[in-house]
């Protein structure tokens, strides 16, 4: 009879290494099995959704100083028009969102179905199952391991989509508009050296 014992490296705390990205990898290309997959799909979209939201946000805060110009002019048909603008924004912002969500959660559901099938495979792949239940110590009940710890995994991965796709593209952007201003300010407090060195060329 085999004797029961622990597995090399049980009970080592998790690191985020070689290992750990190696599963992660492992992990995303059962979550995206091919560009054109249903979840692959989603994501997409999902992305798409998330540009357009922080769009619309960056038009909202443009929202506050026209209300100066507007109200400074004593405008009042430019202050319909701007509280309608306004009111659409908000409401299209907020569907947005909504949007945002209900493809987070469309997402955790479909990647929890691939991922629990997946690892439901190898379990019942050959004597799998009887190797963790029966002669293996450092996992326990792996059944309720496969069923738990997905959930939790891709209800975490999902609430983390959004903002992880967006990151990217927000730094980029307001990296960009950062440098412009930038160079706004360089021009207004050289503008007396940049004068005389243009009209010096012009000699």
């Amino acid at each position: 009879m085999a004797v029961r014992g622990p597995a090399p490296g049980a009970g080592a705390r998790p690191r985020l290494d070689l290992r750990f990205l190696q599963r992660f990898l492992q992990i995303q290309k059962v979550l995206f099995p091919s560009c054109s997959s249903q979840n692959a799909l989603m994501f997409l979209t999902l992305l798409g959704v998330a540009l357009l939201e922080q769009l619309v946000i960056y038009q909202v805060g443009l929202i506050p100083s026209q209300y100066y110009g507007v109200l400074g002019n004593k405008d009042l048909d430019g202050f319909k028009t701007l509280t309608f603008l306004a009111v659409v924004l908000i409401v299209l912002n907020a569907m947005l969102k909504s949007f945002d969500q209900f493809t987070c959660n469309l997402l955790y559901v479909s990647w929890r179905k691939d991922l629990t099938e997946h690892l439901h495979r190898l379990y019942f792949r050959g004597r799998v199952y009887y190797t963790l239940n029966v002669l293996r110590d450092d996992v326990d009940n792996p059944d309720q391991r496969i069923s738990q710890d997905v959930e939790r995994f891709c209800r975490q991965l999902s609430s983390m989509a959004s903002q992880l796709i967006i990151s990217p593209f927000t730094l980029g952007y307001y990296t960009y508009q950062c440098f412009q201003r930038f160079k706004h300010m360089q021009i207004r407090v050289n503008a007396e050296p940049a004068a005389f060195f243009s009209r010096y060329q012009h000699v």
